[in-house]
């Protein structure tokens, strides 16, 4: 299948698809998205093609956040317990939340525990490992500030 400026779709998000659906939220085509019951989304909340969201641990992103094509957010681990097998690991929970008015760019990985401040604008293919303060604008693996937008 072939999506071209012409045929792709706008998806709205219904009430159901998480625990709070703000105004005008939306994807693009194709989107992965699990455990909605434990997502909020502020107003005008867009995911590009592609992302793949996990709410699992619990997840809160604020007013007019964009966010790039293949992003994704993680916001639960597997145990790391040495002495047990992978699959009697279980789960780690660790919220994730992202502030207001936050751009994120292509390709980022947001893994759990990690808080972004409201203004933060992150650069494509960085993976976000700890918090961003506000207003930053932070690029790399791992993800660091690398200047102030105030």
């Amino acid at each position: 299948m072939m999506i071209t400026a012409q045929s792709k779709k706008v998806i709205p998000f219904r009430p159901g698809d998480a625990k709070r659906v703000g105004t005008e939220c939306y994807y693009l085509d194709l989107i992965v998205w699990l455990n909605g019951e434990f997502i909020e989304l502020g107003d005008e909340v867009g995911f590009n093609y592609g992302c793949y969201v996990n709410g699992y641990g619990g997840l809160t992103i604020g007013d007019r956040v964009g966010f790039g094509p293949y992003t994704m957010i993680h916001t639960a681990n597997h145990g790391m317990d040495p002495d047990r097998p992978r699959r009697e690991q279980g789960w780690v929970k660790e919220p994730v939340s992202i502030g207001n008015d936050c751009w994120i760019g292509m390709g980022v990985v947001i893994l759990p525990g990690v808080t972004i401040g409201d203004g933060v604008i992150v650069g494509a293919g960085s993976v976000v490992v700890k918090d961003l303060p506000p207003h930053t604008v932070a690029v790399g693996n791992p993800c660091k500030a690398i200047k102030q937008r105030k």
